[in-house]
């Protein structure tokens, strides 16, 4: 008693800080991968652009595998509902401040723990060996024979008995060792911790989590069967399976397995939907844990119906003491120019991911967010694949064509670009650059492309607005102050960089003469 009542103690004094822990990422996106994504689903070049596998670190302050994956799945797909954000949003807050109705959840999710081969998933996910005669014969080998020829021993003190009990069991610790590929135990085992963790949850009577409690209810009747197949894996893996060795010669697992296997694929929605629902509802700790963290430093937004995007004092979730920036578009479109470390990059960031905050858990790290609801497809960093023999300017090209198809579907769509075709020569990038942000502008878009390319300002100015970030010059070399400024950058500073890292000074002085040079035939 008083080791749970420490427990339920560090879990309130921990609530509002991050957890540090090992995650593998390609485990926890299994439940994920596991639906078809929707047309609004963010997709891995958007999810990578935006650094999105760090901001779920951030977040995630789960303590079983059905939270992480729960969280991971639901940033993965924003919502364009206002009332199931608005009620996403009171909930996390119900929970940042009921610390009991809070720690009692915690303390089931702490029991149930992490499922760390992600057994009960991948277990789902591949073929299930079905055999319902392995059934009955592990049964009668396991159960029957051995326990009676055993009883018969020693009631008769019969040695031929005896024999029979030892064959037997060597038998069956010869199928135990046949069956290991096949019998899944540790997903059964942490399908059957699920079932048990649902039972407590249930168990936790307050009207604010009456919904929850309500499906954990039918979906357990639902999966009666299942509970009860599995009681058998949790005795031979109970006291961190130190029961398992006389679990072997009566081949529990093996008859407990075959005997679920033929009704699990027919059951693996109502799997799922419960590991779904769990994780869910942990999923809202975490982010009011992390709410609790900001300590205030964040809004909520408003949703318009307008294709518009009004940030005040927007922030980088993931920069410490980051520097506020604002934006309001008057137009369709921003270009965004500045030298290199300027923030430019950061500043797209900041503006997706206060998006993808705002259309998952409704909240923000501005002091003013409004928007419309957007489909949001980027392409600011993609990447050669050398396996896939390919180059980076085709990488470039399938990363904006995602976005060109996004634009024929209903939503809008907002797509922040980073250096638009860097990777092919200047005339043919300006020349397609112009193109595409010109098709793009004329769709149900907000597009904001950075650019080191002059060029495009000029072929742009009727469609979209100019910002632009800079750097200042002194003694000490360059420092930049991150602020978005309205215009177009009038100055370079890659030379600049060159010199202040120490390049020798015959390379600077000449590459600057070589820039004049070139400038003139631009």
């Amino acid at each position: 008693m008083d080791k749970l009542l420490g427990l339920y103690d560090c879990m309130k004094v921990d609530f509002g800080e991050e957890r540090k822990k090992k995650r593998y990422i390609n485990k926890i996106r299994t439940l994920f991968d596991i639906y078809e994504e929707d047309d609004y689903t963010i997709d891995d070049q958007t999810w990578d652009d935006f650094n999105m596998d760090e901001i779920f670190i951030k977040l995630d302050r789960t303590y079983s595998s059905v939270g992480e994956a729960a969280l991971y799945k639901m940033l993965r797909n924003p919502l364009h509902d206002k009332n199931e954000l608005n009620k996403r949003y009171e909930f996390t807050e119900t929970l940042r401040t009921n610390t009991d109705l809070r720690t009692k959840l915690q303390m089931v999710y702490y029991n149930l723990g992490y499922d760390k081969k992600n057994a009960l998933l991948e277990m789902l996910t591949e073929e299930l060996v079905e055999n319902k005669s392995k059934y009955y014969i592990y049964t009668f080998l396991g159960k029957f024979l051995t326990i009676s020829s055993a009883l018969l021993a020693i009631i008769f003190q019969n040695p031929y008995m005896l024999l029979v009990t030892a064959f037997t069991i060597f038998i069956n610790m010869f199928i135990n060792d046949k069956e290991r590929k096949n019998v899944k135990s540790q997903g059964l085992l942490y399908l059957r911790n699920i079932i048990i963790a649902a039972k407590e949850i249930r168990k936790i009577d307050y009207p604010e989590i009456k919904e929850y409690t309500d499906k954990i209810s039918e979906l357990l009747k639902d999966m009666k069967a299942i509970d009860n197949a599995t009681k058998s894996i949790q005795f031979a893996n109970a006291g961190g399976g130190a029961f398992e060795i006389l679990a072997m010669p009566f081949l529990l697992e093996e008859s407990a397995y075959y005997k679920i296997a033929s009704i699990l694929k027919d059951k693996e929605d109502y799997i799922l939907d419960l590991y779904e629902l769990l994780g869910e509802l942990e999923s809202y700790i975490a982010v009011a844990s992390y709410k609790e963290e900001m300590n205030g430093k964040y809004t909520k937004p408003k949703f318009t119906d307008e294709i518009n995007i009004n940030i005040v004092d927007g922030v980088h979730p993931l920069i410490k003491d980051a520097v506020p920036n604002s934006i309001t578009f008057t137009k369709k479109g921003i270009v965004l120019t500045g030298t290199n470390m300027s923030g430019k990059s950061t500043f797209l960031r900041m503006i997706g991911l206060n998006m993808i905050l705002a259309q998952t858990f409704n909240i923000t790290l501005t002091k003013k967010y409004e928007a419309c609801f957007f489909n949001i497809v980027s392409s600011i960093s993609p990447s050669d694949d050398v396996t896939l023999g390919k180059s980076y300017y085709m990488a470039e090209a399938e990363a904006l064509l995602r976005i060109i198809k996004a634009l024929h579907k209903e939503l809008p769509v907002f797509c922040p670009i980073d250096e638009i075709f860097r990777g092919t020569n200047p005339i043919e990038r300006i020349s397609s650059s112009a193109e595409i942000l010109t098709y793009i502008n004329k769709k149900k878009s907000i597009s904001i492309v950075a650019t080191h390319d002059r060029e495009l300002t000029d072929i742009l100015k009727d469609n979209y607005e100019f910002f632009y970030f800079s750097e200042r010059v002194n003694k000490e070399g360059l420092s930049f102050d991150y602020k978005l400024k309205k215009g177009v950058s009038k100055t370079r500073n890659a030379i600049k960089l060159l010199d202040h890292i120490g390049y020798p000074k015959e390379i600077i002085k000449k590459s600057y003469e070589r820039a004049e040079t070139l400038e003139k035939y631009m």
